[in-house]
């Protein structure tokens, strides 16, 4: 009897599903650009949002559309594992191949770092390795378990993952094989600093050259001085385990600068920075800045741009505080959790969203939109969407593949790099 029941209710949510399914709430259907973009989660996995991009929207440039026979939108996610091991803060799709991306993780409770590569067509993981940090940042102790890998780049055959800690490197590591090929200290080379907070960078779209900016401190890993040192690296030679500086420039950035992870522009004559509270275009040729434009909302953190195929536009990676439990800017019929907003007291949380950036205007337009908070906020998931059912849709929020199931990763909202295949229409 119980079997009956269960099947009846089954075969009346596929009707309703099927009856209800004709509602699409955001079609989405209008855009001058579609396609996925994918950003790294500190909860442990890489959420997958399909979007549409219309900049004639000045209310909401980026959509994520619902499914037209379905209930919800196309977010998904990616699932690699419990965030104490696996929180991450890049994905980098293969040049060889749109349908592979690499990652690396941010923190680790092993004195230890990880990179993997996961399938887009059905967002499992295909391999990943583990290697040991080196015994300068042991010996120096403060960066073992966090700020571990945060950018990367790549060339042909290689995905490099840069240390964003103290005292950084750069590993080469085997795209094939996730071989680790070399380490590449920074102190290997006396014209990079000894006095840094943070390294990132990312390659040019030649790969000929890898972009690195250093956060200057008044110590190693100490308080920010302002400066920004930059360099291009010699591509071939970093594959070789060898830093060879082809061009640099020192750089004092806007107050309240952070810079963070960073995109060329198609062309490889800009790079997009990221820098908290800053969005600054860095002109390729002699690394000083073109332009830059800050965020009228206070709190809202860039931490990755990248462009759309054109490079008219920058889509970018923000951290936006979430409102303060009591102040009554939450919606009612949500349950009150650290998923919805800050409870009072409490460490100031964030929502993960995507905004565009006209580069042209050098503005940004419209509000950007959330790729996080609807799988973190209890009850947000539909029923169908969370029972019996493995198919498309019912993945979005909840993944048991390979022992990497949401309960492991869901942990936090907090994003940070960016990656995708899009296509202008």
């Amino acid at each position: 009897m119980k079997k009956k029941v269960l099947l009846g209710s089954i075969a009346a949510i596929a009707l309703v599903l099927v009856a209800g399914g004709i509602k699409n709430v955001t079609t989405a259907s209008k855009g001058e650009y579609a396609g996925r973009v994918f950003i790294a989660g500190m909860g442990g996995h890489i959420a997958d949002a399909n979007v549409v991009i219309d900049p004639t929207d000045t209310n909401q440039p980026v959509k994520i559309p619902d499914y037209t026979m379905w209930t919800g939108n196309k977010l998904h996610f990616i699932p690699l594992g419990p965030p104490p091991n696996y929180a991450t803060h890049d994905v980098r799709i293969d040049s060889r191949d749109s349908n592979i991306a690499f990652w690396s993780t941010y923190a680790s409770s092993s004195k230890s770092v990880k990179v993997g590569k996961s399938d887009l067509r059905d967002n499992t993981i295909i391999a990943e390795k583990s290697y040991k940090l080196p015994k300068e940042v042991v010996e120096f102790e403060e960066t073992t378990s966090k700020t571990l890998y945060c950018a990367s780049g790549e060339s042909t055959n290689n995905f490099l993952p840069i240390f964003m800690g103290y005292p950084g490197f750069i590993d080469v590591v085997d795209k094939d094989t996730l071989e680790l090929k070399h380490r590449v200290m920074l102190s290997s080379n006396p014209e990079l600093p000894e006095d840094y907070k943070f390294t990132h960078g990312v390659h040019s779209p030649d790969r000929k050259n890898f972009f690195i900016i250093m956060n200057g401190a008044d110590e190693g890993h100490g308080k920010f001085t302002g400066q920004q040192h930059m360099f291009l690296l010699d591509m071939a030679a970093l594959e070789n385990g060898e830093l060879k500086v082809v061009k640099k420039n020192t750089v004092d950035f806007p107050k309240g600068s952070i810079t963070f992870r960073a995109t060329y522009t198609p062309d490889g004559k800009n790079i997009l920075q990221a820098s908290k509270n800053w969005s600054v275009m860095i002109n390729a040729d002699d690394l000083t800045i073109k332009q830059k434009v800050q965020f009228n909302m206070k709190g809202w953190e860039a931490h990755d741009i990248m462009p759309t195929p054109d490079g008219k536009y920058g889509i970018t990676a923000i951290r936006v505080p979430l409102p303060n439990c009591d102040d009554g800017k939450v919606d009612d019929t949500e349950e009150l959790h650290s998923s919805s907003c800050t409870p009072e007291g409490s460490k100031k949380k964030f929502d993960g969203m995507i905004g565009l950036w006209d580069l042209h205007a050098n503005k940004y337009i419209g509000e950007p939109v959330s790729v996080c908070r609807q799988c973190h906020v209890q009850n947000k998931k539909h029923f169908p969407l969370t029972t019996f059912m493995d198919m498309v849709g019912c993945t979005r929020c909840h993944q048991d593949r390979k022992n990497r199931n949401s309960m492991d990763v869901l942990g936090t909202n907090i994003l940070c790099g960016l990656d995708g295949n899009l296509v202008k229409r």
